[in-house]
């Protein structure tokens, strides 16, 4: 089996869920990790989560060099795309986990830095300049000779495919989406001045609107659906567990029985590992370590005048997310070996 050799850009949230999923496949191998942060801080967040706990086996830094368990990645401490040199490293996938670099221009840096392929777990600044792929939703844009793809945000995975099951059966007229979010470290601690009042103020005290740009990273995916939808956000006081509330007006009449029917058929048979359908009374806590995108809380389910239907999807601070960035890079490797299945 080749491997295929990752460099992760980045080792925040997203780079740490990803390299605690890759740590003991065969097919992929982080062997670089590009952070400005101090190496040593870095091995601690990544021994010691918040979240998911201890790393499941040894970790030390050591003269530049994570060593974990049998295997080890190089610490470099590059700023911005092109400073690391991904040949040399033997880089073959950059995962850009910064969300600060999303042009086609700076992901290019990468790949003339050496690295063959550019995976950007984000959206890209200019819609369209990068291809966006949304698992479940667009899977065939990810072809062998494709040089970058874009995997969009947290909420737009969880409920793309919401969306377009139940466009694909009622058809949609307009939907309104609010993502109740957990905390990230974009969240004060404490009340601080900034240029945004309302993200000034302390994330473990207050429920804070905020923007989201949900709705235009979903239309990338389904253009079918563009101006047709509108999103917006609210940052609640818990560490993880967050939920899409979203109200959509459809073509025709409906049941919350129907809607609920047409979904658990469209997971079964089409979001297998992406979306997941529940049935039990679950809380934000309950989802910290789901692997899926977004899980469908089929209890939540309401309809009034027969066509305004209103839905909860559940998702989590990135985990879901990274397993389907692992999955992308999954594929890429088969490609390596010949075979994009």
């Amino acid at each position: 089996m080749t491997t295929t050799r990752i460099g992760l850009m980045g080792f925040g949230r997203i780079g740490r869920n990803v390299f605690r999923l890759v740590h003991d496949r065969d097919d992929l191998d982080v062997v670089a990790i590009s952070d400005i942060a101090d190496p040593d801080a870095l091995t601690y967040l990544l021994k010691y989560d918040s979240i998911y706990g201890r790393f499941p086996k040894p970790v030390a830094h050591s003269d530049g060099t994570l060593n974990y368990g049998d295997k080890s990645a190089a610490f470099v401490s590059a700023k911005e795309p092109g400073d690391a040199d991904w040949d040399d490293l033997g880089v073959d996938v950059v995962l850009e986990t910064t969300s600060k670099y999303r042009t086609r221009e700076s992901l290019q840096r990468h790949i003339d830095a050496g690295a063959r392929k550019v995976v950007l777990t984000s959206s890209p600044e200019n819609p369209g300049e990068v291809p966006l792929l949304l698992r479940g939703i667009n899977d065939e844009i990810l072809q062998p000779d494709t040089d970058m793809i874009a995997l969009g945000s947290n909420t737009s995975n969880a409920v793309a495919p919401i969306l377009k099951t139940l466009n694909d059966h009622f058809g949609i007229r307009r939907v309104f989406m609010t993502t109740v979010k957990a905390m990230s470290n974009s969240g004060r601690l404490a009340d601080v001045p900034t240029d945004s009042f309302r993200t000034s103020r302390a994330a473990g005290e207050n429920i804070i609107p905020a923007a989201t740009n949900s709705a235009e990273i979903i239309a990338q995916a389904l253009p079918e659906l563009a101006g047709r939808m509108t999103a917006t956000a609210l940052n609640v006081p818990v560490t993880d567990g967050s939920t899409v509330d979203m109200v959509t007006e459809i073509d025709g009449e409906t049941s919350e029985d129907e809607v609920n029917k047409v979904v658990k058929e469209a997971v079964a048979s089409n979001y297998k590992g992406v979306i997941a359908y529940v049935e039990d009374p679950i809380v934000s806590s309950d989802v910290r370590d789901e692997p899926h995108s977004g899980i469908y809380d089929s209890l939540a389910t309401m309809v009034t005048g027969g066509n305004l239907v209103k839905t909860i999807t559940w998702f989590n601070n990135g985990w879901g997310y990274s397993n389907r960035v692992v999955e992308v890079a999954a594929r890429i490797a088969a490609f390596d070996e010949g075979d994009g299945e």
